[in-house]
């Protein structure tokens, strides 16, 4: 009797992840000890397991700033600290799964002629110098793959790198990762056929989230200090939150993102590139050195301001009193408990710092998704089609089905981007009015709102992601920060009749279960306006120490 062949994408899917999990095993320090089936919370193994020594752990746990200090007094070598993160991926992604491309060779190189330089000539090659950098898998990097999480993409290599990626190389940077990633992107689960799918180390039950899935849950293990995801829908704060970490969407034309070469085409609602940490201090680095580059001389796409430290000052609290609004929900979901506990803590922790806090009405979820949704899928999916049909290979569960996908012609894709500018007006005059609610006369400093309205869902169970889109369709800048974890205790489902906003709530409130979330992470968003990316960040410091952190900490 002869066995049936599986088809050409399955065989060349298992090559590359075979592939890419021998290449990984060659750098393990040690075979990682066995998990136990109810072993959920892994965010302590690398910490736990003996296979990091003390300096390897040292290193690992320092924020970027930490790192950059050390290694340009030579406290640290470049090569040493690139092999201390190297061990440490090796341990993650046995543990979620969280790399696509690697290529730790060519870093290692890398390191050891940035160690030479710095010998030699007692200076370092730039601001970056000897800092480990991972790249979510949309970034082109010379000489590696960039497969997007679909089959018919392996072995394909970009014919330009993104002058991003070459930026960061001038400034110092060590790229030596990529991470996992959905098919297609438009996907809060980070799942596809070629590397499998990624969970979130503090309940591997649970998604790690989309599209940046691997950098959050990479960075939430210690597997890199500073990674650089992308954002056009929540991408960077949806994984920042199911994996407990710091996660920074500037507005479009602040940032570089791809290269004209690499660019997308998307219009009206556009995608960009930002940094995500387990620290306010690695989005800042990344922030601080970026615009050091003075991005709008070398990018099409970005404007010519420089970071500007009185934005960082306000943001600290050092222009005027700060005035903090909270948004409850987005009129259409209503968020699990532990996300409503955590906007209570947050709330009573900026009230004991004397900071003013005001509440506001929920804004229009509905509304804001039902003129995003077209332009989002303005094409019909055609791409996706068009990749797909290569090989035969078929939509992963968790993608919106192609049939749901209406092609819009020319006049009404101007339509509809006519219709997000006028809700973009709405929303600015909404944010204005705010001044007559503060006690300073002044429009409230941000806006605080859930990540999301669900914590890390079982996989194959993230559905909604309209409060991560909000700052995509209005062009502000937006910030994960984390606040607490899901505690089946404190976050019981109450008792009390409910009754649902929409279908999307219902769905969302049977799905939810505290044992089932158990120990997911709790983040919050802080929401600025266009080009508030300092501000933002100053916030989020303020934020950090009404919480009882210090500038160095590290979730």
């Amino acid at each position: 009797m002869s066995s049936v062949e599986p088809p050409l994408w399955e065989q060349r899917a298992a090559q590359k992840r075979a592939s890419r999990d021998a290449e990984i095993r060659k750098w393990q320090p040690g075979p990682v000890p066995d998990l136990k089936p109810d072993d959920t919370y892994v965010k302590d193994v690398p910490l736990r397991c003996g296979l990091l020594t003390k300096e390897q752990l040292r290193i690992t746990e320092s924020t970027p700033s930490q790192l950059l200090s050390n290694l340009s007094s030579s406290h640290w070598s470049a090569e040493a600290v690139l092999r201390a993160f190297i061990a440490r991926v090796t341990i993650a992604h046995y543990l979620t799964n969280p790399l696509s491309e690697i290529f730790f060779e060519r870093a290692v190189a890398r390191a050891r002629n940035l160690d030479e330089f710095l010998k030699t000539t007692g200076r370092t090659v730039g601001p970056l110098h000897g800092l480990p950098i991972s790249l979510k898998d949309v970034m082109n990097v010379a000489g590696q793959e960039t497969t997007l999480g679909f089959v018919a993409t392996i072995g394909q290599i970009p014919d330009y790198e993104d002058r991003l990626v070459t930026k960061l190389h001038e400034a110092g940077a060590v790229f030596y990762c990529k991470t996992n990633v959905p098919q297609t992107l438009m996907s809060g689960e980070c799942v596809n056929f070629v590397f499998g799918r990624t969970s979130t180390p503090y309940n591997t039950g649970l998604t790690a989230g989309g599209s940046s899935g691997g950098e959050g849950s990479l960075i939430a293990l210690g597997g890199s200090p500073l990674g650089i995801g992308s954002d056009i829908a929540g991408s960077i704060r949806t994984p920042a939150n199911f994996n407990g970490i710091y996660g920074l969407c500037p507005s479009p034309n602040r940032f570089p993102e791809h290269s004209a070469e690499n660019s997308d085409g998307n219009m009206i609602i556009q995608g960009v590139a930002g940094p995500m940490s387990r620290s306010v201090d690695g989005l800042e680095v990344y922030t601080r050195t970026l615009l050091g580059l003075r991005p709008w001389e070398w990018d099409f796409s970005s404007a010519r301001i420089p970071w500007r430290e009185a934005e960082y000052q306000e943001g600290l609290g050092k222009t005027h009193p700060l005035c903090y609004a909270f948004m409850p929900h987005d009129s259409v979901v209503l968020p699990n408990p532990p996300i409503l506990r955590g906007m209570r803590e947050m709330k009573e922790a900026l009230i004991r710092a004397g900071h003013q806090v005001i509440d506001i009405d929920p804004w229009d979820g509905r509304e804001l998704m039902k003129a995003a949704f077209p332009i989002f899928f303005a094409t019909g999916g055609e791409e996706v089609r068009k990749i797909l049909s290569v090989l035969d290979e078929p939509l992963i569960a968790e993608i919106t089905p192609l049939e749901a996908m209406t092609t819009l012609s020319v006049a009404q894709y101007k339509s509809a981007a006519v219709k997000i500018k006028l809700l973009r007006q709405k929303y600015i005059d909404i944010w204005q009015a705010t001044a007559s609610k503060t006690a300073t006369g002044l429009p409230v400093d941000a806006i605080i709102l859930p990540s999301g309205g669900t914590v890390a869902p079982p996989h194959g169970k993230m559905e909604y992601f309209t409060y991560e889109a909000i700052s995509n369709v209005l062009e502000w800048t937006c910030a994960t920060v984390p606040v607490t974890q899901v505690d089946p205790v404190l976050d019981a489902k109450p008792q009390s009749p409910f009754e649902p906003m929409s279908d999307y709530d219902q769905r969302n409130w049977d799905t939810y279960a505290p044992e089932t979330y158990k120990d997911g992470p709790v983040c919050l968003q802080v929401m600025g306006r266009r080009f508030e990316e300092e501000k933002v960040l100053g916030l989020l410091r303020t934020i950090d120490k009404a919480l009882g952190r210090d500038e160095f900490y590290m979730s």
